[in-house]
């Protein structure tokens, strides 16, 4: 292997940073020199809600997908989601999905198609608030801290490419990962950071390089990353 070729480093939940891996590899023919170091740990919170309560329940993340999934809280119900990977996860769990926005100002923009009362099923951080946004367009709709997003400490394999001379390629897939691992170390690697939005590349703390990718998707995310290969 070319000693020069960087490193990936990966700081999703391992479920998470396995799929986007396997993805990666599968486009590139080939294995990728990489370390895996959550900065992010999901865990449960709190009790599911009533979903038989509600006429759509709004998605805005795998995590939340998972979870609901988990209980069998999906089956047969009408779904809308963030993310096309978001709602192929929910159809795993034999949810219907009904609208799909590739970010949540496109999913708004599709509210006349889901169907009054709603529930944002969503993390403990999260950006704006999606329900408050539908309820404004005439969704009446709610909302849900289903999980939480806890910090992690970086691994001591990451520690050492973090330190190292090796060029190391960074995807970044929300503002508070990028908060998160721009603040728990400073890169003396050359870096390559990809961010997923203007607002992930924002929340970056470092001067390293930053890519922002097209569109807020894992294919466009996986893209940039075999571009920097």
């Amino acid at each position: 292997m070319d000693q020069s070729e960087p490193t990936l480093l990966l700081t999703r939940p391992v479920e998470a940073s396995a799929a986007f891996l396997s993805f990666c590899e599968a486009q590139l023919g080939r294995r990728i020199p990489v370390v895996v170091s959550p900065i992010l740990r999901i865990v449960d919170f709190g009790e599911l809600p009533d979903v038989n309560a509600f006429e759509t329940l709004v998605l805005s993340s795998s995590n939340a997908v998972r979870r609901l999934g988990r209980a069998g809280a999906l089956n047969g119900r009408r779904v809308a989601t963030v993310g096309e990977a978001t709602a192929a996860l929910a159809r795993e769990f034999q949810a219907l999905t009904i609208a799909t926005g590739i970010d949540s100002d496109e999913l708004v923009a599709q509210s006349d198609q889901i169907t009054s009362p709603a529930i944002w099923c969503r993390g403990h951080h999260a950006r704006g608030d999606l329900a408050a946004r539908l309820t404004e367009k005439g969704v009446l709709a709610t909302d849900a801290v289903i999980y939480d997003q806890l910090s992690e400490p970086l691994s001591r394999a990451a520690i050492a490419l973090i330190n190292g001379k090796k060029p190391i390629i960074v995807p970044v897939f929300s503002p508070r990962s990028a908060a998160l691992l721009s603040n728990a170390a400073q890169f003396a690697a050359p870096t390559n950071v990809i961010a997923m939005s203007d607002a992930t590349a924002a929340a970056w703390s470092g001067d390293e390089a930053i890519t922002i990718v097209d569109q807020p998707t894992s294919k466009d995310m996986a893209c940039a990353v075999l571009a920097a290969f």
